[in-house]
């Protein structure tokens, strides 16, 4: 019987306290409501996460060519010349008639920028994943330098495979040195 007792005590307890709590709660929402209404308190609406957009290049397939094609991409926050690279890592969204121009297997390990210059270092994939001719590379390449000068402080690219410069990714052509956006 001292036990009910004691439960029951105990049970009162807290519905006072959570009963003080609800009452203190209300009186505050009670209170701000009459500032709104006196104009003391302009309400807020809530903060929506910022939402910004990339550019990036993605093959186009036409019935007798390829085309690289720039693809507005929208990101969960600011955006970035890391941000911007990830996205065309990512490649087409499954809705798209559009082909991935950088192989899916290839992962950035580190991006800089410096002075103008962006240095992307990517993985060995890069390369290893690439199974195409001189076009496909050019679109590659382009695809790469063009994603990240799309940003106003960046005017040339340097691209890295495993920290190293390399000669080319699949052979024709020459990336062992920075690299310009091509003149359209």
């Amino acid at each position: 019987m001292r036990a009910v007792k004691i439960i029951l005590i105990t049970l009162l307890a807290l519905g006072v306290a959570v009963g003080c709590w609800a009452l203190f709660s209300l009186h505050n929402q009670l209170k701000e409501l009459q500032q709104v209404q006196q104009g003391e308190i302009v309400p807020q609406p809530p903060a929506e996460p910022a939402l910004d957009y990339v550019t990036i290049y993605l093959i186009k397939s036409e019935p007798t060519e390829f085309l690289l094609v720039p693809v507005q991409r929208e990101i969960g926050g600011p955006a970035s010349p890391t941000a911007a690279l990830q996205a065309l890592l990512n490649g087409p969204l499954t809705h798209e008639d559009l082909f991935a121009s950088v192989p899916h297997t290839a992962k950035l390990l580190n991006l800089t920028v410096e002075n103008g210059l962006a240095t992307a270092n990517f993985s060995r994939e890069i390369v290893t994943g690439f199974n195409g001719g001189s076009l496909l590379e050019s679109y590659l390449v382009t695809a790469i330098v063009n994603t990240l000068t799309e940003f106003d402080h960046i005017q040339q690219v340097q691209i890295l495979v495993d920290g190293q410069v390399t000669e080319s990714i699949g052979g024709h052509i020459l990336v062992n040195q920075p690299l310009r956006r091509a003149a359209n």
